[in-house]
């Protein structure tokens, strides 16, 4: 079965989850797995710059799935789906992924907003992948 993480944030929206989902990248990344991030469509550009930027002197190599190098794929790829896990054992989820998209990722990592209709929906995921088997975890994340 996949192990699920839920990270709690300390602060609420999007920004919080993007700015989460590169520094659990960045440790990915370095501990040596291959990583897919899915995200909305819209977010993919923020995402993008975010993996340069979200921590000094930090640089996560990656690629949007649309340009992978076949020959030289990244070890993170942005995508708006999970459907083709191109090898990745780890899912960062900065939106809720579909039912489907545990199987086949070793790790999936999902974040938690202060905002009520996210911890709710999380609460929900967290209740229907206990029933599947998953291994869940939660933890606190600080974001500075």
């Amino acid at each position: 079965m996949t192990r699920v993480d839920f990270y709690r944030l300390p602060a609420a929206g999007s920004e919080a989850v993007e700015r989460a989902a590169c520094l659990v990248a960045g440790k990915a990344y370095r501990a040596g797995y291959q990583v897919r991030i899915l995200a909305e469509s819209e977010q993919l550009d923020a995402l993008d710059e975010k993996l340069w930027t979200y921590r000094p002197g930090a640089f996560v190599p990656h690629a949007r799935h649309e340009r992978v190098d076949p020959d030289w794929p990244e070890p993170v790829i942005l995508a708006d789906d999970c459907r083709q896990s191109g090898g990745a054992q780890v899912l960062i989820c900065v939106v809720p992924p579909p039912a489907d998209c545990l199987d086949g990722f070793e790790r999936v990592a999902e974040f938690v907003t202060q905002d009520d209709p996210v911890r709710e929906a999380a609460r929900q995921r967290y209740a229907a992948y206990r029933q599947a088997g998953h291994e869940l975890h939660a933890h606190d994340l600080r974001l500075n």
